[in-house]
């Protein structure tokens, strides 16, 4: 069952400790790749070294960027804004794990059964949402709609709708302060979540030789 860490807060120091050695859900779309491919393996490497030192892996010390300090910076004004338009109550936790192995961030919990993912996209990717979405208004479920916009989110925010079990949908809030905001509805996709299991052990395994290579060194 998850674990709903309340007291951490995020991008803290605490934070960043108790997401060492996890897979989250900005990295689920790596660990989904084919074995053979290079994303798999630099997240395989820099989660054996995580477990294996205690430590921040030396060679992925991400630091942020213009687009992340944006996107910090517009958050909480995003989610107050879906809580006007959609009457939601929302309420913000740390991180939530789920065994030693797994854990996700979301952007904050929404009720008793929902999660929040919020997206601060610049002008011209909120625009071309909008046209996604226009297109395909009629056409497309919410989840199909999502994987038009951006697949590597679909995967994030149904790693955490996996990690966090007892939550029944995952809202996808794009905002921007000058065009409308984008609110899809993102339901479970069991199939995805039985393929997250799998790729989890099958990496367990892969970090678990990389172990017994250390041991006969």
């Amino acid at each position: 069952m998850p674990k709903y860490h309340y007291d951490i807060k995020q991008n803290t120091e605490e934070w960043d400790k108790i997401r060492l050695g996890r897979f989250t859900a900005s990295t689920c779309a790596e660990l989904l790749m084919d074995s053979k491919n290079k994303g798999y393996q630099d997240l395989i490497a820099k989660i054996f070294e995580e477990r294996y030192t205690g430590e921040p892996c030396e060679s992925a010390k991400f630091k942020g960027n213009g687009f992340t300090d944006r996107g910090h910076e517009l958050e909480p004004v995003a989610i107050s804004d879906y809580e006007m338009s959609s009457f939601n109550d929302t309420k913000s936790v740390g991180f939530v794990s789920r065994g030693s192995w797994l854990g996700c961030s979301p952007d904050s919990l929404i009720n008793d059964n929902g999660l929040l993912q919020i997206k601060n996209p610049i002008f011209a990717t909120q625009f071309k949402y909008l046209g996604i979405i226009k297109r395909y208004l009629d056409e497309l479920s919410d989840n199909d709609k999502l994987k038009k916009l951006d697949g590597k989110y679909y995967k994030q925010m149904q790693f955490e709708l996996s990690i966090c079990s007892d939550r029944e949908y995952n809202i996808f809030y794009s905002y921007h302060p000058k065009l409308p905001a984008i609110e899809l509805k993102i339901l479970p996709d069991i199939e995805m979540h039985d393929l997250i299991a799998r790729k989890t052990e099958e990496a367990k395994k892969h970090i678990e030789l990389l172990n017994n290579e250390l041991k006969n060194d």
